[in-house]
């Protein structure tokens, strides 16, 4: 099954049920590239990867069961969620690893003008639980999950480089 399938297998199996709430999680990447700032729900969505794509579609198939057949679903949209245990593919872990370790000369990143809303991982946490109590939910409406505080990778570099006590020079990677 493709995650399609298995969504609206679920998201039908809800239905038939009688489930109280769904919370089907979702991803700010579902905006692409910020038109403007601070991104809100209204922001229009943007499938600039298939990733991204296959979760407006999935954002789209829980939207359609709510207005279509009632399904109580709460649409998530948790922005970069960082925290313990966190692997290095994201962009706290990363720079960590690098400013901390030995063999590495340089912290190297892509573009460190890209601007993130990062929130720590108790407060997505809250967020989907929010989500799944909260009385105040419009059935079938996104809801972003984030700190509401924008940091420019530049600047989430410097700041952890003097935490660690780190005098490496960063450099950018133009790929």
């Amino acid at each position: 099954l493709g995650r399609q399938q298995a969504l609206e297998i679920e998201l039908e199996a809800a239905r038939q049920h009688g489930t109280e709430r769904v919370v089907h999680t979702s991803t700010s990447e579902v905006y692409g590239t910020a038109l403007t700032m601070p991104i809100n729900e209204s922001h229009p969505l943007q499938g600039q990867s298939p990733y991204s794509a296959s979760k407006i579609a999935a954002d789209m198939m829980a939207e359609a069961f709510a207005r279509s057949f009632g399904v109580p679903v709460v649409v998530l949209r948790p922005f970069n969620t960082f925290g313990p245990r966190q692997s290095e593919r994201a962009i706290i872990g990363t720079i960590i690893r690098q400013a901390l370790d030995p063999s590495c000369s340089t912290i190297m990143v892509g573009d460190a003008t890209t601007v993130r809303d990062l929130t720590f991982v108790t407060d997505t946490a809250a967020a989907f639980m929010a989500a799944g109590r909260s009385e105040n939910v419009e059935y079938g409406q996104p809801y972003n999950a984030g700190s509401e505080r924008a940091i420019m990778v530049g600047d989430l570099i410097n700041l952890i480089v003097e935490l660690v006590s780190c005098r490496k020079p960063m450099v950018q990677d133009s790929k």
